[in-house]
């Protein structure tokens, strides 16, 4: 991470930075399924073969 840091023209973007590039919105996947993650984006479910950890979902 400290090389990425030393390069030229590279800023590490504060919290609120992050949230207007991606719209602020937070998509956290969720399982659904055996073996599946989704996550809703504007009304639409998105899903894909992921692991349910910790109630939570890892994408594979």
């Amino acid at each position: 991470m400290k090389k990425i840091s030393d390069l030229k023209g590279i800023k590490v973007l504060s919290k609120k930075e992050q949230q207007e590039v991606d719209g602020g919105m937070v998509y956290r996947p969720y399982c659904k399924g055996p073996r599946q993650c989704c996550v809703m984006v504007n009304g639409f479910e998105f899903c894909d073969y992921g692991y349910c950890v910790n109630g939570g979902c890892i994408w594979a």
